[in-house]
């Protein structure tokens, strides 16, 4: 796909991959992980998750039903980010790109929720004749939730 008129040699193409044990060999469908277990992590593949030590990370638990969809928004836009990442080296992985687009539609689901609910995310967002981005809490006012949502 992107790399068929290149000089260099499909062989080569994916060389630099193995430094990190990624090769367009190696991961199949069932190596991604879910939207959540991939934000957690900061991956979204199972066998590239190496703690630190005996370190793990935070189990996030949002404190109320407003931060939980926020969470969720959060997971699936990182999901997301980090396939396309990965498509950028695996152009031609069929099955990273279905996950992708299942990712997107799931994406779009979660955060129409919690801007239907809660108001706008971005400033594309903003609906209807009254600009609401200001009704939103500012990030100075704390709702009562932890450091990490």
């Amino acid at each position: 796909m992107f790399f068929e008129n290149n000089d260099i040699s499909s062989d080569m193409d994916f060389a630099f991959l193995n430094l990190s044990g990624l090769t367009k060999d190696n991961i199949s469908p069932n190596e991604f992980l879910n939207a959540k277990e991939g934000f957690l992590r900061g991956n979204m593949f199972k066998n590239e998750y190496k703690p630190y030590k005996n370190m793990t990370y935070i189990q996030v638990k949002p404190s109320n039903e407003r931060e939980a969809k926020l969470y969720n928004v959060m997971c699936y836009s990182f999901a997301i980010n980090d396939m396309n990442l990965y498509l950028d080296t695996h152009p031609e992985d069929r099955s990273a790109l279905k996950y992708l687009e299942e990712l997107i539609e799931e994406e779009k689901k979660v955060k129409e929720e919690y801007i239907n609910l809660y108001g706008p995310l971005d400033i594309c967002d903003t609906k209807g004749n009254t600009f609401k981005w200001v009704d939103s809490p500012w990030p100075w006012e704390n709702l009562g939730g932890n450091i990490y949502v």
